[in-house]
């Protein structure tokens, strides 16, 4: 086996790796808000997207309707995000981030940012691009692939 194949085969191993720790990470910081990993990546997504409708969250993150309303309902209750009637159709939910809410509690994600930044600054400009670069198809390639899945279980 050539360097390049071992190459390849050990970003395998530490893609996997990097996976598994990454949601170990997120387990442990859902649960310092009393929510579960799905409940997080539903804020996260109000955080960066902005406003959600409760079908549009559905679509995200690949649940059903009522798995959705429960996912809201325990944002709502831990004080993370409000549940609004759309203006334009009183029948739609959309969710909204509670900012004040989201502020009055520890924020979990600051000490791993700062741990990344330190990391970040031993690379060169040319290193971030090549990263960002990476990270942006890896996460084109990992939605095509859980897309897939999906589809392959008739969701």
């Amino acid at each position: 086996m050539g360097e390049r194949d071992e190459l390849v085969r050990e970003l395998r191993l530490l893609s996997e790796l990097d996976s598994t720790q990454t949601a170990v990470f997120q387990q442990a910081a859902a649960a310092q808000y009393g929510l579960g990993v799905t409940d997080m990546k539903a804020l996260g997504i109000v955080l960066r997207e902005g406003p959600r409708s409760a079908g549009e969250l559905m679509s995200d993150l690949h649940l059903t309707s009522g798995a959705v309303t429960g996912v809201i309902g325990r944002l709502v209750t831990a004080g993370v995000a409000r549940r609004e009637s759309d203006p334009a159709d009183g029948r739609k939910v959309i969710v909204t981030v509670d900012v004040a809410g989201l502020a009055a509690r520890e924020n979990v994600y600051l000490p791993i940012g700062d741990a990344f930044d330190e990391l970040y600054a031993e690379y060169t400009v040319e290193q971030l691009r090549f990263l960002a670069a990476h990270l942006v198809r890896s996460t084109e390639i990992t939605r095509e692939q859980t897309a897939a899945l999906h589809r392959g279980l008739g969701s």
